[in-house]
């Protein structure tokens, strides 16, 4: 019996890769089935004793008990509460990937589901470009499938960024193509500045991570190239660079009502929000409710989202909150150094990517992004032995030895 538990539930988690980046649906019930499985196994106190020493297993329970206290303060109803807080279910969702990614084969299969799955959205995506077809979210001209165009963007930057580390390391140059029609895509067929960004990013980090500082330099000296090189031939990036310049002008005559106003508006609101309760914040599920108490005298334009996962976590559970989500970030990065390649570096691209992109968006508000952060958690570090990575980190770091 319990070989076939173990048995299916590895099937579930390994779908589960699919799933997320295509059908929200589909994850929020192959979820809640591979943790049914993973309960009905048993061996809880092996399981207890494998997350009781992960750290990252032990910062994210932590903090969703911080977001779970936030019910004995909160302004709004615990209904309205509640709805947020199971938003991020995606933190307790950490340990619970940990467990079902513990041997090296799940592992290696999670990780192929996700990128087969964006294989997928890149096929279907110049499909519509190619045949002016409607097979997707988006229009041929703005070229998004499954997900919205910053998901998407979001999604196949990470993608490629993979490929581009089992290219560099493995000697796989056949990924190039690819990676390459990635780059395309999100560059000149989607309109979604996150994915630019995201996308400049990830290769500075590839620069460091291959030929440190003097890759550093390089891989900045050609990223302006090429900037200068998209700029001008790109006609969706001109646009939606140029909307970013136009915004800023009028922003700066006192003009708010544009996408950019709009996002600077929310960031400075939110940072007095946080500033009148730094420490706790205002409770679960208070920012709607504490923007528009913020807003209507001003005639402020309202929100219940700032598009930004630091101040959004910031207003609800203040500085500890925003502290331990940045702490788990942290030790997540820390600890890649304790695993071998090529999963060394796609945890560091994790990491730029989550951090980078929560700067911008309200990443573990959103049901992809946050499901795909916990799930590559698991894909990456669920094989992580953390009592020898404390011994190494004490006496002998890998990169002193």
């Amino acid at each position: 019996m319990i070989t076939f538990f173990v048995y299916t539930r590895r099937v579930l988690v390994i779908l589960i890769g699919f799933a997320i980046p295509i059908s929200t649906a589909l994850t929020n019930v192959l979820c809640p089935l591979a943790i049914l499985l993973l309960l009905a196994e048993g061996q809880y106190k092996q399981k207890f004793n494998i997350l009781s020493r992960h750290p990252l297993a032990v910062i994210a329970l932590l903090l969703f008990t911080i977001m779970s206290l936030g019910f004995l303060y909160t302004p709004v109803n615990w209904v309205e509460a509640g709805r947020m807080l199971d938003k991020y279910r995606e933190l307790l969702y950490i340990p619970l990937f940990i467990l079902l990614f513990a041997d090296e084969k799940t592992r290696r299969w999670g990780l192929y589901a996700f990128l087969s799955a964006m294989g997928v959205t890149l096929f279907l995506s110049y499909l519509m470009t190619l045949t002016g077809w409607s097979i997707g979210k988006g229009t041929p001209q703005n070229a998004f499938v499954f997900k919205n165009y910053i998901t998407q963007g979001l999604l196949l930057a990470l993608a490629a960024y993979f490929l581009a580390v089992y290219a560099w390391q493995q000697q796989r140059w056949y990924w190039l193509v690819m990676i390459l029609l990635a780059l395309y895509n999100i560059l000149f067929l989607s309109e979604g500045r996150t994915g630019y960004l995201i996308v400049f990013c990830l290769i500075l980090l590839f620069s460091y991570q291959t030929y440190r500082l003097r890759g550093l330099i390089v891989g900045s000296l050609l990223l302006v190239l090429l900037s200068g090189l998209i700029y001008s031939y790109s006609d969706v990036v001109k646009k939606r660079l140029d909307s970013v310049s136009e915004n800023l002008q009028h922003y700066q005559q006192g003009e708010t009502d544009t996408s950019v106003g709009l996002r600077l508006e929310f960031y400075k609101n939110s940072l007095v929000l946080i500033a009148q309760s730094p420490l706790w914040g205002h409770g679960t599920g208070s920012f709607r409710y504490e923007y528009q108490q913020l807003a209507q005298p001003q005639g402020i334009t309202a929100t219940t989202n700032p598009h930004n996962e630091y101040l959004m976590i910031g207003v609800q559970w203040g500085l500890m909150g925003m502290g331990l989500f940045i702490y788990l970030l942290y030790q997540l990065g820390l600890l890649a150094v304790y695993l071998p390649p090529p999963q060394n570096w796609m945890v560091q691209g994790l990491v730029v990517t989550i951090a980078v992109g929560c700067l911008v968006n309200s990443l573990l508000l959103d049901t992809t992004e946050g499901h795909l952060f916990a799930y590559l958690i698991g894909v990456l570090m669920g094989g992580l032995n953390y009592p020898k990575a404390i011994f190494l980190f004490r006496r002998n770091h890998p990169e002193t030895d």
